[in-house]
């Protein structure tokens, strides 16, 4: 393997650990809703289209967003599904149905030309929908003391799948890429944890907080297709970064 690719597999391995045990410190210390709404954030598409971006340049990564987008319309889906299933299943069954809806949504998406337009609209009238309609919880839920091997184990996970989907980038061309770029891998890790542990109630709880900060995960969305083209790698996800923090703070204060 040559030196650069080593150094950016090395790097996929470092970064996601740090980012997935600081959301869940984030969920313990100030709730299932704030700590959700901090999870959803894209600690997990933005590296994973950065990394893409990276190995395989600007103009693939920009072509990837309107299949992400398309990709993130599976995600909001598996957020409501899994609320309203894991009333009534536990997190094995819940997850796997979950992962079923966005891989029908995925599906449905291959070989639909849609315009950058048209996909922003599509996931604000989804997003705003699944907002409407989405399960309240009916009590707090029950708090259980966390095994130690917790937040190893999710950072864990997160980093397999950051790693399995940017290295098979080169296979899935930037449909399948941009599809898969906002596979609920932050979304599953926080619900399937808090739903085994917590119950359904914090489950559902979790993921409206990581709902609530689709609107600004649009925007990153879009900005990579627009300014990741237009100058420095670094410099267009550092600004994607800030401008996604700022339009998340408004929503939430517009939210509340």
């Amino acid at each position: 393997m040559p030196a650069a690719l080593s150094d950016l597999l090395l790097a996929k391995i470092l970064l996601m650990p740090p980012l997935i045990a600081g959301v869940t410190l984030a969920v313990r210390k100030w709730g299932e809703g704030l700590g959700g709404w901090i999870g959803g954030f894209p600690w997990v598409a933005g590296p994973i289209s950065f990394f893409i971006a990276l190995e395989h340049g600007p103009l693939f990564a920009a072509s990837t967003i309107t299949s992400a987008l398309l990709g993130s319309v599976g995600t909001m889906l598996f957020a409501l599904v899994y609320s309203i299933v894991s009333s009534r299943l536990s997190w094995l069954p819940t997850v796997l149905i979950s992962y079923v809806v966005f891989f029908i949504v995925a599906v449905l998406s291959l070989g639909n030309t849609i315009s950058l337009v048209s996909a922003v609209l599509l996931n604000l009238v989804v997003l705003t929908a699944v907002l409407y309609f989405f399960p309240k919880p009916k009590g707090k839920g029950e708090f259980r003391k966390q095994p130690v091997y917790d937040i190893p184990l999710r950072m864990l996970v997160a980093t397999f799948f950051v790693v399995l989907l940017t290295q098979a980038a080169d296979y899935l061309g930037p449909t399948w890429s941009g599809i898969l770029t906002p596979f609920p891998i932050m979304t599953s890790t926080l619900a399937v944890f808090t739903h085994s542990q917590q119950g359904s109630d914090a489950a559902v709880r979790i993921l409206y907080g990581l709902l609530l900060a689709g609107y600004g995960f649009v925007a990153f969305l879009v900005g990579v297709a627009m300014l990741v083209p237009q100058m420095s790698i670094g410099a267009a996800y550092g600004i994607l970064t800030v401008g996604t923090m700022i339009i998340n703070g408004i929503t939430i204060r517009l939210i509340r």
